[in-house]
């Protein structure tokens, strides 16, 4: 029988009977220690002073908690003669479960991964898996991915491998719940569960539930990928049209048949965490206590910090994943940040002059911290450089009084415009007077790279200028410098390697992207 069929059938049970069976299967699912024992807990303390109980499953051997669903339902279908092969569609955790089920009960795996699937969850899938697996790129979704999977169960006779609509896999998530119930030491009031597709959040309520009837379940779903609540709300299995993908281990368009019975069933309420609160979320228990997770992972933490829980509460959440991309750490980083700085870009029309830049950014700039600056000269007369600021949300309102000043040059905000964004510097080589091009490195303090400009305004004028803050020790300009004539060039060359400041030259052929003419 298929999953959809079963599920079908579960669903037409009683609540007392289909909680039965699911507690059943998860007595059953003690199997999954046959490949690793439990995950600890640890606790930290919130800013009311309640403690909240951390279930560790990033600590896993592949960081997450979905090994253990996916591993149950394999070796419960193994355990009944089953030796054919395994199909699933995944973009990272789940496919990492099923290769280690996979390399152990020596079962072929075809797993459909979408092709923007990184590096990194492919190699560990493989590192699984072994010779047991064969990774298959498809399509620009897990959608699609999971399409392409269905059809090819549909040819082959090959065994789907549910993610989370499939009992025994939601079984194999509820054993976080016993360990959970083992481990705590007093009762808990309150457990943030995170909902993707629903299974852990549905087997671990279900295991609360029958150990403690007064803790009040509640799912922690991403904003912009509620489809749960949303769903539980209209009382039918909805579809979300747009999907929000920051938290990618949770965004599912549409909540499994299952897990949506058993969370109407189990779970008290609903609530979600923005984005942000979820970046907050990772900062603070980083902070507290070392700990770095993957967006999907902080929800519940986001929420309990939020929930205006105090020290006479003792709450829980799941930790269910570390799978985290190295290259998003930087901006969940930034926006982590509790008075999170706003970014704003104005283009000013000011003289094309020795002087004229560092000039309004002395009058006009100088308590600012300025993270981005485009300009390239394109005429003799006027100069429109792009200056990119960076104010905490809190200076807002002084931020609009300002530009209201009366003296200001004329200009207008481009903060998100194609040209900005995509750092289209134009200017006009014909416009310079004996050209000099460079790198320079400066420290990345505030008022650095002014202070340099300043004295450089001296010797030349600048004529291009590319600068956007990389948050380094050092920072870096490409910068165009233009002289009344060569020997003030080369003056102002000698100045630089007296100053000890360093640079790069840059010849204006490799600025143009052009060949070098003779």
């Amino acid at each position: 029988m298929n999953t959809n069929a079963t599920n079908q059938q579960l669903c037409a049970l009683s609540d007392k009977e289909l909680l039965t069976r699911l507690s059943l299967e998860t007595q059953a699912a003690r199997r999954i220690y046959e490949v690793e024992g439990q995950t600890r807990c640890d606790s930290v303390e919130l800013d009311g002073g309640c403690e909240l109980l951390l279930k560790r499953e990033d600590l896993s051997q592949v960081h997450s908690y979905k090994w253990r669903g996916s591993y149950n339902k394999i070796a419960s279908i193994h355990e009944a003669g089953f030796t054919g092969d395994l199909i699933c569609a995944s973009a990272g955790n789940h496919a990492q479960g099923v290769a280690v089920a996979a390399a152990r009960l020596k079962l072929k795996a075809t797993i459909f991964m979408p092709l923007s699937t990184p590096l990194l969850k492919q190699r560990s899938v493989r590192n699984f898996g072994g010779e047991f697996v064969e990774i298959r790129l498809c399509g620009d979704s897990f959608d699609q991915a999971s399409a392409q999977a269905h059809k090819f169960a549909d040819e082959t006779g090959g065994t789907i491998i549910a993610p989370y609509d499939d009992i025994k896999v939601v079984a194999g998530q509820a054993m976080i719940g016993v360990e959970l119930s083992n481990a705590i030491k007093k009762t808990p009031t309150h457990a943030f569960l995170e909902i993707g597709g629903g299974g852990m959040a549905s087997g671990v309520a279900s295991v609360l539930r029958k150990k403690y009837p007064n803790i009040k379940l509640i799912g922690v779903e991403a904003a912009g990928q509620n489809s749960m609540g949303v769903s539980v709300a209209a009382g039918s299995r909805q579809t979300l049209e747009e999907l929000d993908r920051f938290c990618d281990g949770t965004a599912v368009a549409t909540p499994g048949e299952l897990p949506f019975r058993l969370c109407s069933l189990l779970l008290d309420e609903f609530t979600t965490a923005s984005n942000d609160e979820v970046c907050q979320a990772i900062q603070f228990l980083w902070q507290k206590k070392r700990i770095m997770v993957e967006p999907s992972a902080a929800l519940g933490v986001a929420a309990a910090q939020k929930y205006g829980l105090t020290k006479d509460d003792y709450a829980l959440t799941v930790l269910s994943g570390s799978n985290v991309d190295f290259m998003a750490l930087p901006k969940i980083a930034k926006r982590g940040q509790l008075d999170r700085p706003e970014e704003r870009f104005f283009c000013f029309e000011i003289g094309e002059e020795p002087g004229s830049l560092i000039g309004l950014l002395d009058q006009f700039f100088s308590n600012m911290n300025i993270i981005d600056f485009q300009y390239g000269k394109v005429a003799q007369g006027i100069a429109r450089p792009v200056i990119g600021i960076e104010v905490p949300a809190t200076d807002a309102k002084a931020l609009e009084v300002f530009f209201q000043r009366e003296d200001l040059p004329p200009h207008e905000e481009v903060t998100g415009q194609a040209a900005t964004e995509f750092r289209v510097i134009p200017f006009v080589p014909d416009t310079l007077s004996h050209p000099f091009f460079a790198v320079i490195t400066f420290p990345n303090r505030p008022g650095a790279l002014r202070d340099f400009m300043r004295v450089a305004s001296e010797w030349s004028n600048v004529c291009y200028m590319n600068y956007t803050d990389s948050g380094q020790t050092e920072g870096q300009a490409l910068m165009g410098f233009e002289f009344e004539n060569e020997l003030r060039k080369t003056s102002f060359q000698i100045w630089l390697d007296e100053a000890k400041i360093r640079f790069e030259p840059i010849s204006i052929e490799k600025v143009l992207h052009s060949k070098t003419t003779n």
